[in-house]
């Protein structure tokens, strides 16, 4: 009977041993937090430099671009897997 209440105690300590290290493990994964905060008087000025951003769509009429031509099947058809079993 000893036995048992021992084994069932270790058990326990276990998995409070493995929540605990889990928690932490996950805690200190948390990326975002090292990331530095932009300052509010710079998150819009980041926006405003693209305010008046243009593109030049003109190398979509160039005659090289219009010649590029793509070859073969499309959309691409899987071909024929390997093996179900690898191991045969």
């Amino acid at each position: 009977m000893a036995g048992s209440r021992q084994s069932s105690l270790i058990l326990y300590l276990i998995m409070v041993f493995g929540f605990a290290l889990g928690w932490l493990y996950v805690g200190q994964s948390d990326q975002s937090a090292l990331a530095p905060q932009v300052p509010a008087a710079l998150q819009l000025t980041t926006l405003k430099q693209v305010q008046n951003l243009k593109i030049d769509f003109s190398i979509l009429s160039d005659p090289q671009f219009r010649a590029l031509r793509a070859y073969g099947e499309l959309p691409v058809q899987p071909g024929a897997g390997g093996k179900e079993n690898p191991f045969q």
